[in-house]
């Protein structure tokens, strides 16, 4: 248990401790800490004042690695994760309620599975010294359409199901069933199907030759030299196109940069953007649940940290200047693109080698054909991306821009093997970047209705 995490309860704490009366749902707890309702006051000690703190513990004796969260009545405030076997204290004060769900998601745990009583985990504070435990048994429901929290009917009644329903479906099921036939929609076979999501035709097709075209008209464009520093490092015609890497002779995959392509307030937003999302230690994705719910687990090959520019970053100024300036260049709209990850490296962090797509994908988005990656910062040493196959380094230069395909130009809903990249250790300095996934189909629509493992 960390510190900040322990401050976060104790502040919680605090806050419940001040108001004037307490419902635990067993009993209610006056100002003055005296138990003013019958209905499961046996559970609840009737000496114990509302503002004495409080020492549980909690053991998970589950099979499985479980989040613990402090229910603040919303959608619940992470305190850690608990491994197999292990024990962790807590301070808390009478009222205060806690659960559990697999780790990496928000699948709550259940109690007596398969049975009349099957029940979700739940831990109410109303004693000294408490002792809970997630039971060897629990698991998650096999009924996959529930509430995971109790704020979800106030949610549904305010349209979100419509707003948000990817997300409502899988944590809201219950409530937003009235509103979009969630039961069955919860199973992502009827949800994510094309059909269902309607999903337009891809930007690029097969045997059209589109990603070279793409490169093609880049390299050929006198503004794009002038206007954005465009170099050619790597082509499959180097001399054509004029290819600058020493070792492009032979030819090769699509690789540019485009040297001054971010002006300084968009760089500026860009690491505002990440500040005010607030980064965090970088994840891969784990194994998909049945609900197509994607766990992220701590990666072991990537050591920075990453923010996703949503909500308040999505809305500055520089940020949106530069989305629209990648969808100007590629005339790819920007419902195909991820929104922006925004990274920070510190000395000595790095990304192993590793692939921005996928041998196969057959999601209703497809594949990430192409990475626009932006580098917000110069660095002293290190930091470079480098492509293992290719034996190809980009250093770090602040406004640039680094693009390269993740496909096949005579078939697009194939990978290319040769796009293997790194981070590469940052030496002396910090590293700021930003990228753009940029998908084969629309990403907006899947996303929205929780079909790319991710529900933002």
């Amino acid at each position: 248990m960390t510190l900040l995490k322990l401050l976060r309860l104790c502040l919680a704490a605090a806050a419940l401790a001040s108001t004037s009366a307490i419902t635990t749902g067993e009993a209610t707890i006056d100002a003055a800490g005296n138990v003013v309702t019958s209905d499961g006051s046996e559970s609840v000690d009737p000496s114990i004042r509302h503002d004495e703190e409080l020492t549980i513990t909690i053991t998970n004796m589950s099979p499985y690695r479980v989040d613990l969260y402090f229910d603040d009545g919303e959608y619940g405030s992470i305190i850690g994760t608990l491994e197999e076997d292990e024990t962790t204290g807590i301070n808390s004060f009478l009222g205060h309620n806690f659960f559990v769900t697999r780790h990496g998601v928000k699948e709550g745990l259940f109690d007596e599975l398969g049975t009349e009583n099957e029940k979700r985990i739940t831990f109410k504070v109303g004693q000294r010294n408490q002792q809970f435990t997630v039971p060897e048994a629990s698991g998650p429901s096999s009924n996959p359409c529930q509430d995971r929290f109790g704020i979800c009917k106030d949610q549904a009644a305010i349209g979100a199901c419509a707003r948000s329903p990817g997300w409502m479906i899988v944590h809201c099921c219950e409530s937003c069933d009235p509103y979009l036939n969630a039961s069955e929609l919860i199973d992502p076979k009827k949800r994510c199907s094309k059909e269902q999501l309607n999903t337009p035709e891809p930007v690029w097709k097969a045997g059209q030759g589109d990603l070279n075209k793409l490169f093609a008209r880049w390299a050929t464009d006198p503004k794009m030299k002038s206007d954005y520093g465009l170099e050619v490092i790597s082509s499959p015609e180097p001399e054509k196109y004029g290819a600058t890497w020493e070792n492009a002779k032979d030819g090769g995959p699509w690789v540019v940069i485009f040297d001054n392509f971010l002006d300084d307030r968009e760089v500026a937003d860009l690491i505002r953007g990440g500040e005010v999302e607030g980064y965090e230690r970088s994840t891969d994705q784990g194994a998909i649940n049945e609900m197509g719910e994607m766990e992220k687990i701590v990666s072991k090959t990537r050591t920075s940290s990453n923010a996703w520019c949503m909500h308040k970053c999505d809305r500055l100024a520089g940020v949106k200047s530069a989305t629209t300036k990648i969808e100007f260049v590629t005339g790819i709209p920007r419902v195909n693109y991820e929104s922006f990850q925004l990274l920070h490296y510190d000395k000595k962090q790095f990304y192993r080698s590793h692939h921005d797509s996928s041998r196969t994908d057959d999601t209703p988005a497809g594949h990430r054909i192409l990475t626009f990656f932006l580098y917000l910062t110069d660095v002293e040493e290190g930091g470079e991306t480098h492509f293992n196959k290719l034996g190809l380094s980009i250093k770090p230069k602040k406004g640039r821009a680094l693009v390269w395909p993740s496909v096949l130009d005579e078939n697009p809903e194939l990978w290319d093997s040769r796009m293997y990249h790194e981070a590469k250790d940052v030496i002396k300095g910090k590293k700021r970047a930003a990228n753009h996934w940029i998908h084969l189909n629309d990403y907006h629509t899947p996303n929205d209705w929780g079909c790319t493992g991710s529900f933002s």
